[in-house]
């Protein structure tokens, strides 16, 4: 039965992905579909023995409202057992040309887990974020709360630039993060990860193809004993409506 509610969430995403509604013409559409060497998140090595994982998503925007919804899912390719199933509800609005705010909440779950889909196996999530647009490189602090699994606070600030090389362009990015959440697990309160990130977007007609290349340094041991080296590869397809 687990497995099936699983499958379901899978599904609808995929049928979301592949054939957006006319409903939905005054709405943004996009999907993705990402192939990752490994699944990192906040340092921790999320699936064991270093293995492989698509990561499918959906997301409409509201238009000029700066909502949007996401549907995430992430599989494990050698056994293909589902990590992750999420479901994520945003807010991005400018408040002048030199600030951006962005906030949202999401409920993450877990259906590899055992009970899924009980309070070990589900955690809700909050976020809120301001971006600093008239400074280079963009800075960004943002702030989560867990109020179950991680029950507590982790933050990140992040530097990001686009830069054009003849006619490509490269995304450079650094993010450092900073948790007292899974303390129940014996996770530490301190620096908990230093994310390094190269992408590059090509364009083919409607599709964007965007590989990427990932370092993440972890001088919190108990997230993670090594550091992580990882790539990934992104297939975007986007609509976009009008209001």
């Amino acid at each position: 039965m687990i497995r099936n509610k699983a499958s379901l969430f899978f599904y609808a995403g995929l049928f979301l992905w592949l054939f957006p509604s006319p409903a939905f013409s005054k709405i943004g559409f996009c999907s993705d579909f990402t192939l990752v060497s490994k699944y990192i998140w906040r340092g921790f090595d999320t699936i064991s023995d270093d293995r492989p994982a698509i990561q499918p998503s959906c997301t409409l925007n509201f238009g000029k409202s700066g909502f949007w919804l996401n549907l995430w899912s992430a599989i494990a390719l050698t056994d293909t057992s589902f990590v992750e199933a999420d479901v994520i509800v945003g807010y991005s609005q400018n408040l002048s040309d030199m600030l951006t705010l962005s906030a949202g909440g999401g409920y993450f779950t877990f259906p590899s887990l055992t009970g899924w889909p009980d309070r070990n196996s589900t955690t809700p999530e909050i976020y809120t974020g301001i971006t600093a647009c008239f400074v280079p490189f963009s800075p960004t602090l943002t702030v989560y709360y867990d109020f179950n699994l991680g029950d507590g606070i982790y933050s990140t600030f992040s530097l990001n630039r686009v830069f054009q090389v003849k006619s490509q362009t490269l995304c450079p990015s650094i993010t450092v993060g900073y948790t007292n959440q899974y303390h129940k697990i014996g996770v530490e309160r301190s620096w908990s990860d230093i994310n390094f990130g190269l992408s590059s977007d090509f364009a083919l007609k409607s599709i964007t193809l965007s590989p990427s290349i990932n370092y993440v340094i972890v001088p919190n041991h108990t997230i993670n004993d090594e550091n992580e080296f990882w790539v990934g590869l992104r297939l975007r397809w986007a609509t976009r409506g009008t209001d």
